[in-house]
This record gives structure tokens, C-alpha cells and sequence, in this order.
């Protein structure tokens, strides 16, 4: 093995192209779970290795549900069509019940009476057949001659079937170095705050099922049933494409007069005043914010930094990297025939993998609010907008999904490019990693000219410390679609750089 070992590598391989294993409410699972892979460690053990010889395997298995959530590395799955089958009804209990009451020819007592209709839907695995569990291992020194890796091997070799009774498997493991994981074929599988939720074991999770599997085969102790139940040591973790863009949480709201007899519904502003919109926006939200300390203070560094945006003295600032915090985006009317480019409409916008609860916060709290003016005094009143509104044409072009994205108002790179495409390119990348994206989500990039209702603009004002770095408009190709608010560069925060979804018009 080549390099420092970091991975205990625990590995199913299907014997045909398909999964059968659900979620709540029957929601098909992909990848399947890492909950279910240690239950398919523990009866692999179980049917390996007798009563006398299980404290070693145990002792194991207690070390793996201890491990952080692994990573999972999967063949991509497709769910198919569903079926319904004839099945029986899993009621061999009634039977028991009714056969120690004497009762052998009655209804209850026949097996082939309990059936039931069962839905099936499948995944079925395309380009692979096999998911990769990778546990990350802290003790890089003593991994090697770790006691628990040979156990967890030995179940791992002894699995039969993952997910249903019908998904017969193979198993196995090994220690595997950080360029070996990377070398496994298949998509790769993140925590992420937001995401598909998978269970994944814990500390107590072998005693629970322990427990339930006792509670099993004593169901009929003492002639009466008693129900099984459900497992209840476990936790539950959400998991995203690694190429997958996650969510980004956000607040949007349409720009209304303030005088009410206005004949106008809209306050628009011209385009390049972004900036400006952008910064009467925060001012609101840092005003809602004074007013609401409660919410900011369990916040790392509160609301000044989260709201207003106070980063400047934070050393991660001079990395390009900044603490969590909202973006404040003003959005051009784009995308409909006779579109002029003017803004009347704002979001503001969590990082991405945000959870949204700050979102909501914004949402409640600043509708009503107005924008102000240092000089004229109020100029707008925000008005909550709903995206999913069949009359709202403009903002599902900024929070769609799509793998084509182009910039609406200018990029700020992060750097100097020297009018040179080629250093212009890494600054862009570079952008696109301060701004969160998971790296390698991006498939390609160009730079393009500006879009049509920048041409009926003047200059763009830029705030003062961000105008030594040179402004550039850009289309984006994801790997995946990936679902807006998208902001990039070193204005990403104050309206600049917003994307709008590629339409090629």
C-alpha cells in the first residue's frame, strides 16, 4: 500500500444492477445508508462468529459506530418505474397466536390468508455496481496495526444482502490512503447541512439493535404478543453530491413606493446603482437586527458580522475567505421580452448549505421595511416576494435551477488580472471558491461580453475598496444543475456579480 493509510474502506458490492431499500414513507434510498450498512456488519458478525467468540467483533463494531458520518462514493442510481406485487403480510404472529388458542383452521390461522399489495420501485445502478464506505481515521500511526480493522474485515467479507432480502451482496475492507480513496470510481457523497437525509450509526446504536433483536425472538414469551420495537439509537445526517451545488437559502422581496398614491406598483432603480440598492438594503437588515438582538447573540460574532458584514479585521479576510454572512443581492428585470434591466427586486441570501433559519428571520422581518436614502430618506418599501407566485417572471431567473449561468451585473475578481484571459481565468476560479462552491462543481467558464440591459447603463458604481480590481461578465457551466442565488467575486456581498439562469438568447 502506497502512502499513510486514512480511510477504512468498507465496501458492497451488488450482485445485480439494482437497490431495493426505501426511506420513511417509502421514499426510495440512494445511496443506501450507512445505518444500514453497520446493520448489515452486525448480522454478518452475528452469523459469523458464536455466542463465545463475539466480545472481539463487538468491541469492533462499538469502534465503527464511534467514527464520525463516513464518506460514500456510489454508482449513480436511477429510480424506476413501480410495480405492485403480492406479498405476505409479514403476520406469522396471528398465526402463532391463533394456532396456541387451539384454533387451527380458522381464518387467522391460515398462513396463506395474510397477504398484502406491496409497491416496489427499485433503484437500479448505472455505470457501477459497488459503494465505497470511507470512515476517516484520526490515529494515522496506529491505524495500521489497529486490532478492530481485521474484525471489521472478517463481517464485512460475511454480508449477503444490503437492503432488501432480494439486494444479495458481497462485502469486504481494507485501509485505503487519501489518493486511493480519490482513485475510487463512482459519485461522491458529502456531509452537508442541507441535503438528502441518511441514518448513520452511534455510540449505543449494536446495544439497540441488540436490545430489538431480543425483543424479537421473545415477542410470544408467556403466550401474548408483544410488539417489536422500532430501533431508537441512531442519527441522522444529511449527504450531497460532492459535485452537487448545495442549496443556498434566501429572502426576496419586490421593491414598493413608498407613497401609496404612487401609480406605479414598482420603485425601480437603474442597473449599475446596484450597489447602492444593495447597500440600503443591509442597512435595513443591520437596523431589524439592533432591534432583534435575541436571534444574533447564540450567532458566532453576531449580528455584526453575519448582517452587517464586519470582516475586515478578520484574518480569514485576507485569504478571501469571509465568516458567514448574508449577501445582499439586487436582481435586474431580466428574461421577459421588453425587460429593461431595472431593479426591482432584492434577496438577501444565506451562504450556501445555510440552514435557512436566518433567511426566515429576514424574511418576516423585513417585510415593510424601507430602504433609505442618507440623503432623500426613504426611496423603497420591501414587500415579501414569493418565487413560486405564477405571475413572477424575473426572480425564478435568479433562484432556478440550470447547469448555464451568466452574470446580470458585473463580476469583481479578486485580483488583477493584467488584462491577461489566462490569469483573469484563475481569479475566476478563485472566486468561485471563496464563495463556496464545492470544488470541481464547475465544468467549464467563459468570459462574454455584457448582457443587453447593460448596454443602456452608465458606469457601475463600485464601492471605493473593492475599485482597484477589474470588473468581467461570465457564463458558468455546472456539472450538475445547480439552484440560484448565485453571487461571485469580491462584491459576491453587495450586489455585484449576480448570475442570472443561461437562456442563449
Amino acid at each position: 500500500m502506497c502512502g499513510t493509510p486514512q480511510f477504512l474502506c468498507v465496501s458492497v458490492t451488488f450482485l445485480q444492477p439494482t437497490f431495493h431499500g426505501r426511506r420513511e414513507r417509502g421514499v426510495p434510498e440512494w445511496p443506501p445508508s450507512p445505518l444500514r450498512v453497520f446493520q448489515a456488519l452486525v448480522a454478518a458478525a452475528a452469523a459469523r462468529w458464536d455466542q463465545a467468540e463475539r466480545l472481539a467483533p463487538m468491541q469492533a463494531l462499538r469502534w465503527l459506530e464511534s467514527l464520525s458520518p463516513p464518506r460514500i462514493v456510489a454508482p449513480v442510481g436511477i429510480s424506476s418505474s413501480p410495480y405492485v406485487i403480492s406479498v405476505p403480510n409479514n403476520a406469522m404472529d396471528l398465526v402463532a397466536s391463533a394456532w396456541c388458542r387451539g384454533n387451527t383452521t380458522g381464518k387467522d390461522a391460515q398462513p396463506a390468508t395474510h397477504r398484502t399489495m406491496k409497491t416496489v420501485r427499485p433503484t437500479r445502478l448505472s455505470d457501477g455496481d459497488t459503494v465505497h464506505y470511507l470512515w476517516a481515521l484520526e490515529r494515522e500511526d496506529s491505524v495500521t496495526s489497529h486490532p478492530h480493522i481485521a474484525w471489521i474485515t472478517g463481517a464485512a467479507r460475511s454480508i449477503v444482502a444490503l437492503g432488501w432480502g432480494i439486494d444479495v451482496a458481497i462485502g469486504d475492507a481494507r485501509l485505503l490512503s487519501a489518493s486511493e480513496a480519490a482513485q475510487l470510481a463512482g459519485q461522491r457523497w458529502h456531509v452537508r447541512a442541507r441535503g438528502q437525509a441518511l441514518r448513520v450509526p452511534d455510540v449505543g446504536t449494536l446495544d439497540a439493535l441488540v436490545r430489538r433483536h431480543n425483543a424479537f425472538v421473545t415477542r410470544l414469551a408467556g403466550g401474548c404478543l408483544t410488539p417489536v420495537p422500532p430501533l431508537d439509537r441512531f442519527r441522522v445526517v444529511r449527504y450531497a453530491r460532492e459535485a452537487a451545488v448545495p442549496p443556498r437559502p434566501f429572502a426576496a422581496f419586490a421593491l414598493r413606493p413608498v407613497d401609496p398614491t404612487s401609480r406605479s406598483p414598482w420603485r425601480a432603480f437603474r442597473a449599475e446603482r446596484a450597489a447602492i440598492v444593495a447597500a440600503m438594503l443591509r442597512h435595513a437588515a443591520c437596523r431589524a437586527a439592533q432591534a432583534d438582538q435575541g436571534h444574533w447573540d447564540p450567532v458566532p460574532g453576531g449580528s455584526n458580522i453575519y448582517v452587517a458584514g464586519h470582516t475586515r479585521d478578520d484574518p480569514s479576510l485576507r485569504r478571501g475567505r469571509t465568516p458567514p454572512r448574508f449577501s445582499y443581492l439586487a436582481l435586474p428585470s431580466i428574461g421577459a421580452r421588453h425587460a429593461d434591466g431595472m431593479i426591482r427586486r432584492v434577496l438577501i441570501a444565506e451562504p450556501f448549505d445555510g440552514d435557512g433559519q436566518h433567511a426566515d428571520w429576514a424574511a418576516a422581518r423585513l417585510s415593510g421595511a424601507d430602504l433609505v436614502d442618507e440623503e432623500r430618506g426613504p426611496v423603497a418599501t420591501l414587500e415579501r416576494l414569493d418565487e413560486h407566485d405564477p405571475g413572477e417572471r424575473v426572480l425564478p431567473r435568479f433562484t432556478g435551477r440550470s447547469r448555464e449561468w451568466i452574470s446580470a451585473t458585473p463580476v469583481v475578481l479578486p485580483g488583477y488580472d493584467g488584462l491577461k484571459v489566462e490569469k483573469a481565468g484563475k481569479l475566476l476560479s478563485l472566486a468561485c471558491d471563496q464563495a463556496g462552491l464545492p470544488p470541481g462543481c464547475v465544468e467549464s467558464f467563459e468570459f462574454v461580453g455584457p448582457p443587453a440591459h447593460a448596454g443602456t447603463v452608465g458606469r457601475w458604481f463600485v464601492p471605493s475598496y473593492l475599485r482597484k480590481w477589474p470588473l468581467r461578465w461570465a457564463r458558468l457551466v455546472f456539472k450538475e444543475e445547480a439552484a440560484g442565488p448565485i453571487a461571485l467575486g469580491a462584491g459576491r456581498h453587495c450586489g455585484l456579480g449576480v448570475f442570472a439562469m443561461f437562456s442563449g438568447e
